[in-house]
């Protein structure tokens, strides 16, 4: 990450913006703010990996004004759009504040380190710029990740009698939960559970001693993580297995009345729809400091994490376009 991250420092401190760094030395944060009061943009600089399969266009590779390659959706495009801003800005003399993160995608706590910054309190409205094709959201689900482990016995597979399957156990619990794996009619506003991996065995002729699976679930504001576990527990009991957490976020939501929000839609255009989302961000890590929070930048959602994102550049530039005029109307300019 470093040659990127040196770079977007490289640029900020060169329009004159004081950059302040958070996190750690392998996933830093840094803050640029250039006069005080501003809007702060959000955005981070990794992405997830490439992958190996299903790929057609090369990394970097342009047809007709559309930009492929891993991280132009998320959220290299919403990163670049913040920096472009950032020239208008400056030379029009409007307050403003940008923070880049280097963990997004997997623990968030550059974002949570750089959340103390006064920057982030005093700003009228807090954008997380990742993709949502310029429609703005204003509240997303809660998360919480978790391990389920069931413990057996070993023994030759020729004397199953003498062992205790633990892959057996982890199959029953996993049926005894089955629905609450089935994807709900509404996914935005209903909790989603998904088991996502699972470990267990050492040889086809061992019985395994041990299964572990791991959960996601995003649930909505009205639960949390006990609440969650509750629905677990009820369907496979209290006993046989243990429960270990992985990561937990919060939900978060904004008040769509709010000045920031109706300003932005101004800004946008009268048709731009105000939403909820079943994802998380790194919006919720801005939560503690500051409640005026929303999510819009350029790109098409459904495009991230797949073989061949992409962005189109143009919408890169009205990005910019809008993240320029929106910190000026919120600046009184």
């Amino acid at each position: 990450m470093q040659p990127v991250t040196n770079y977007v420092t490289k640029v900020m401190k060169e329009l004159g913006m004081h950059v302040r760094n958070y996190g750690s030395k392998d996933n830093p944060a840094m803050i640029g703010q250039f006069m005080e009061n501003g809007v702060m943009l959000s955005g981070h600089l990794d992405t997830v990996p490439i992958g190996t399969t299903g790929w057609t266009k090369k990394q970097g590779e342009m047809i007709d004004g559309v930009l492929y390659g891993r991280g132009t959706g998320d959220m290299k495009g919403g990163c670049v759009a913040m920096l472009l801003a950032a020239e208008e800005m400056v030379k029009a003399k409007t307050p403003f504040s940008l923070c880049f993160t280097t963990d997004e995608e997997t623990s968030m706590a550059g974002a949570a380190a750089a959340s103390i910054d006064p920057a982030v309190k005093n700003a009228p409205a807090v954008m997380v710029t990742e993709a949502t094709d310029f429609d703005i959201v204003i509240r997303e689900k809660g998360l919480v990740q978790f391990e389920i482990c069931t413990d057996g016995k070993s023994a030759h597979a020729s004397m199953p009698h003498l062992g205790e399957n633990a892959i057996v156990k982890m199959v029953d619990l996993l049926q005894k939960m089955k629905d609450l794996q089935i994807p709900p009619e509404d996914p935005v506003e209903h909790m989603t559970l998904t088991v996502d991996v699972i470990r267990g065995g050492t040889a086809t002729n061992v019985i395994p001693a041990e299964c572990v699976v791991e959960v996601d679930v995003r649930y909505p504001p009205e639960m949390n993580t006990s609440a969650v576990l509750d629905e677990v527990r009820k369907r496979i009991g209290d006993d046989g297995y243990e429960i270990k957490i992985l990561h937990e976020l919060d939900p978060v939501g904004t008040d769509p009345s709010i000045e920031a929000v109706t300003t932005l839609k101004e800004v946008i255009g009268p048709d731009t729809k105000v939403l909820a989302v079943p994802y998380a961000t790194e919006m919720v890590m801005f939560k503690s400091a500051n409640d005026k929070l929303m999510i819009c930048g350029p790109g098409d959602p459904t495009s991230c994490h797949i073989p061949d994102e992409w962005i189109k550049v143009e919408d890169v530039a009205k990005a910019a376009r809008i993240y320029a005029d929106y910190c000026a109307k919120m600046a009184g300019l």
